[in-house]
């Protein structure tokens, strides 16, 4: 099924990030598996800072935890599958399951 590792994520809740307002080196320090492939993630490409704001510009209200976990006000990993399908469809995103990725075309 479509994004179901999401929906069980944060224990159905989705953790979407981890405090932005902390600095990169504590963020990552949140994600003890895959800390190293994402320190090149965010300090290149897409900061948690703009992950942030890219939900939030799509209508996703975040908060912050006391343990800096951020999740949709919603509590409801759904928000985050709705937000990011529907950003896709919009996009003209083509989803096919069961077939094998041999190419990504940017246009």
């Amino acid at each position: 099924k479509l994004m179901s590792k999401v929906l069980i994520s944060g224990g159905g809740r989705c953790n979407v990030l981890h405090d932005t307002n902390e600095p990169l080196n504590k963020i990552l320090n949140s994600y003890p598996r895959g800390s190293r492939e994402l320190n090149g993630l965010f300090s290149k490409h897409f900061t948690p800072e703009d992950a942030r704001e890219w939900f939030e510009g799509r209508g996703v209200v975040l908060k912050t935890e006391s343990d800096g976990r951020m999740f949709p006000i919603t509590d409801t990993s759904q928000t985050i599958i709705d937000c990011i399908y529907n950003d896709a469809m919009k996009n003209g995103v083509v989803v096919k399951s069961g077939n094998k990725v041999v190419e990504v075309q940017i246009d």
